[in-house]
């Protein structure tokens, strides 16, 4: 792939690119300071808002696809990166409305945790707001994938396509439109392949080493390797036979995902960004015969560059088992610039004034989120700085243990969080007045979100969201104020646990700091004793000593590592468990 661009700042890149979607399309607005692109007609009380959304790079997804009939809004984060919790949230509470929203995600780690958090912190604010993953590769099968699931690919397209336009007929529920996005995600199978990597702009030139005559089979699209090597490279015929075999063959155990109708099958055939119109045109023409070979006439065919890789000189096809309801709902125009196959065309809404536009994006995205629970705020406060300065006397045992099965900077990570919430209790009179349960944990979580870096940070973040959200449902139920009892702590954590466990595989016995929550959670809540649940924290964190990696970079350090320290996410959250409740 060409190494060279006219743009080299990769920030400046994605932020005029989307300021170039809206200038062309008078329907649609930019929001500059959270890097969205919304529809200007969308009325969230009048139906579910869709907001999609990920690393630029991915052109016309998932800006392009914003308009009448498919997406309320997307988010964008830099060239193969995701966008900030903050970014998501704001955006939720400018589009969304009391229908609810769906945020419909590709299956990466970082869009999937990013997007969890930020559909727990919206659900504070008030929204309702629901998650939808969608995983429809198959040349990574289940033995590479493991829990983490499937990766997200081109078939996110149709998916958004259906569900924008069963949400645009209205009379569906957000959980109905949820469970709707499931079943068809169960429905697809997707396979790419290319002809190379791609080059990042402003991004020195990565060390690939690329033969002229080999295709590679199953290539992501951030560049991740595909499943194999093919070289010499095939001819087209064989080449996409090779990627039908990985989607169609149900002898192969591990990508065996969909059973399909051959009297029932919509094809999508997609341009990775980099192939002529004109060869594109001949591998679509291939992929339709190769298919009636098996007797598969699709029933609808869509072609074009719907989700690329920059410009990679590759293709993916995707196949989608469907039914009459679906066919109904893909036949429903769009009218967005990235959506083509149905005749894209423009609304004639008025141009917007560009001080309007400028308006629209200095709309004041904080959100007060309240509640009718009281907490003792002094007692509070103290259990909370005894636990954070537990965290800061046992950080560097905590970093130690990290080198041995990390990069040693585990106990930095919670030390730098647990100093930054010492700081602000101390410092900021916010602290010493508020009694509101539900506001203190969500600045609690921000403090969190804004000093704790990588997944502990995610994942400690959506957990302290969760837990306020639920918190604050418990308040809407009692409808007056009243003081959190232990009982709804219990409860509240319980569902907050469950939330966490919606945004990650890792269960206990992964070698996580799950190994310790989950059974200090299921021990209180069967228990209400808190000296019982600490014990059982501790049991499952010795535990991980030996126990075998499944996720984060100790799985790939030597096996012998792992029987030398305990988990150090484990470590520090048992630390700061015995903190908190150290006066209990």
């Amino acid at each position: 792939m060409a190494t060279q661009h006219f743009i080299n700042d990769g920030e400046t890149l994605v932020q005029d690119a989307l300021d170039g979607l809206a200038l062309t399309n008078p329907n649609l607005i930019y929001d500059r300071a959270n890097k969205a692109i919304i529809n200007s007609e969308h009325d969230g009380n009048k139906q579910v808002t869709i907001i999609s959304g990920g690393g630029a790079g991915h052109e016309p997804s998932f800006a392009a696809l914003v308009g009448n009939g498919l997406l309320g809004a997307a988010v964008s984060g830099n060239v193969f990166a995701s966008p900030s919790v903050q970014q998501i949230v704001n955006t939720v509470i400018k589009v969304g409305g009391s229908s609810g929203t769906l945020l419909v995600i590709m299956n990466y780690t970082g869009d999937v945790l990013h997007f969890h958090l930020a559909a727990e912190k919206a659900r504070v604010a008030g929204f309702d707001t629901a998650l939808l993953v969608v995983g429809d590769d198959v040349s990574v099968g289940r033995k590479r994938s493991g829990r983490v699931g499937r990766r997200g690919l081109a078939g996110t397209i149709l998916v958004e396509k259906v569900l924008g336009a069963r949400a645009q007929m209205g009379n569906v529920t957000l959980p109905e439109l949820q469970k709707f996005g499931e079943d068809i995600v169960g429905r697809l199978a997707t396979v790419g392949a290319a002809l190379g990597h791609v080059h990042l702009p402003g991004r020195p030139k990565a060390d690939f080493v690329e033969s002229e005559d080999q295709v590679e089979l199953g290539m992501g699209i951030h560049n991740e390797s595909g499943c194999r090597i093919l070289k010499p490279q095939p001819p087209i015929a064989d080449l996409i036979d090779q990627m039908l075999d990985q989607i169609l063959d149900v002898n192969d155990a591990d990508r065996h995902y969909v059973d399909f109708d051959p009297k029932n099958t919509v094809l999508l055939v997609n341009n990775l960004g980099g192939v002529s119109s004109l060869e594109f045109s001949a591998i679509t023409k291939t992929a339709i015969d190769r298919l009636g070979i098996r007797n598969i006439v699709p029933v609808r065919t869509y072609a074009g560059a719907f989700m690329t890789s920059l410009d990679n000189k590759g293709f993916s096809i995707t196949l989608l088992n469907t039914n009459d309801e679906i066919i109904q709902y893909l036949d429903v125009p769009a009218y967005t610039l990235g959506w083509t196959s149905t005749g894209s065309q423009a609304s004639g809404t008025k141009v917007q004034a560009a001080q309007e536009v400028e308006s629209s994006n200095r709309v004041h995205a904080e959100y007060a989120s309240t509640s009718l629970l009281r907490v003792d705020i002094t007692a509070l406060s103290t259990a909370l700085l005894y636990a954070c300065h537990k965290i800061v006397d046992v950080e560097q045992e905590i970093d130690r243990y990290d080198a041995v099965v990390g990069d040693g900077d585990c106990g930095s990570t919670l030390g730098r969080a647990a100093r930054a919430i010492i700081k602000s209790i101390k410092d900021d009179e916010f602290f010493a007045a508020n009694t509101d349960a539900v506001r203190f944990l969500d600045t609690i979580a921000q403090i969190v979100e804004d000093n704790m870096d990588g997944t502990s940070g995610a994942l400690y973040a959506i957990f302290l969201n969760a837990l306020a959200a639920s918190l604050r449902n418990i308040g809407l139920v009692a409808k007056k104020e009243i003081v959190v009892e232990p009982t709804q702590w219990v409860q509240a954590s319980a569902e907050a646990l469950e939330a966490l466990q919606r945004a990650t595989p890792a269960r206990a016995g992964d070698r996580t700091l799950m190994d310790a929550l989950e059974p200090f959670i299921a021990t209180l809540k069967a228990t209400r004793t808190v000296s019982t649940a600490l014990a059982a924290a501790r049991d499952g964190k010795n535990k991980t000593k030996g126990m075998p990696a499944a996720f984060g970079r100790a799985v790939y350090v030597p096996e012998q590592s792992w029987s030398e320290v305990p988990d150090p996410g484990a470590t520090g959250l048992v630390y700061f468990l015995e903190g908190l409740f150290s006066n209990w």
